[in-house]
């Protein structure tokens, strides 16, 4: 009667429910063996770990991270290009990031890892903190201008030869934009003028020293220890050029010593 023909109705809804799950699981099933065979192909690992890759992924995807699964594979697979070293979590986090980063802040992932790794290769960091310090970054108006990423990557070395922590540069940085400069760019060029100009014997140099009553002989040694040392330099440096009273001497040894920046 009626009874029985509401049970094989509802049999009938939840054989079909279950079909639906079956192809649905057979479908992700797919997407995700299509993309870990896009991630080897884009690594040149070996097809022995492409298990290790695909639980990796399949992580990514249950933390809802990515578009999709193709999406997730090409960026893990960048991830790994430019942070060679990672794997596991760690390579999970750095993809996480990366996408974060990507979809809050318009970051081409290449770039953010790119510049995480030299981050990472200049001040002993992790990559997670790299990726945090970009974020933060960001969060302060840095990339305003769109070349946040450009100045890390191009400018952490010679902050790193004056002997300035990552702290120290995005400290810099920040105060810089403060103050008003339009661009992070120009900061770090200004650094990279001074970390050329402050060891080279150049006569426009011995003036921009002899303007803020400091002997370039002596500057030069220091600058040439790098590290610590340096950093001293670097800030009696700026503390001698700040203290000039006469504007038209402390422009003179500012562009002597930092560029027309």
């Amino acid at each position: 009667g009626a009874l029985s023909s509401l049970v094989a109705d509802g049999i009938r809804k939840a054989i079909d429910g279950i079909k639906e799950c079956v192809k649905e699981a057979i479908t992700i099933t797919n997407e995700i063996d299509k993309a870990t065979n896009t991630f080897i192909s884009q690594t040149g690992e070996s097809t022995e770990s492409a298990e290790k890759f695909r639980n990796i992924m399949l992580d990514i995807y249950n933390d809802n991270f990515g578009e999709n699964f193709e999406d997730i594979a090409k960026s893990m697979a960048t991830v790994k290009q430019n942070l060679k070293e990672l794997d596991g979590d760690e390579l999970k986090k750095a993809t996480e990031n990366a996408l974060l980063l990507r979809d809050t802040f318009e970051f081409d992932i290449n770039e953010s890892t790119r510049t995480a790794s030299m981050l990472v290769k200049q001040f002993g960091i992790n990559s997670e903190e790299a990726f945090a310090l970009m974020a933060q970054g960001a969060q302060l108006g840095l990339d305003k201008n769109g070349d946040l990423l450009d100045t890390l990557n191009e400018y952490a070395v010679h902050y790193k030869q004056l002997g300035y922590s990552v702290d120290d540069m995005m400290n810099m940085l920040v105060n810089g934009t403060k103050s008003g400069t339009f661009s992070v760019d120009k900061l770090g060029d200004a650094i990279k003028e001074f970390g050329i100009r402050s060891k080279d014997t150049a006569n426009t140099t011995t003036e921009g020293f002899q303007l803020i009553g400091l002997n370039a002989d002596k500057m030069r040694k220091k600058f040439a220890q790098g590290g610590e040392v340096a950093k001293e330099a670097t800030n009696e440096t700026l503390k001698a050029l700040f203290n000039l009273d006469n504007q038209v001497k402390r422009n003179q040894a500012g562009v002597d010593l930092f560029g027309t920046m």
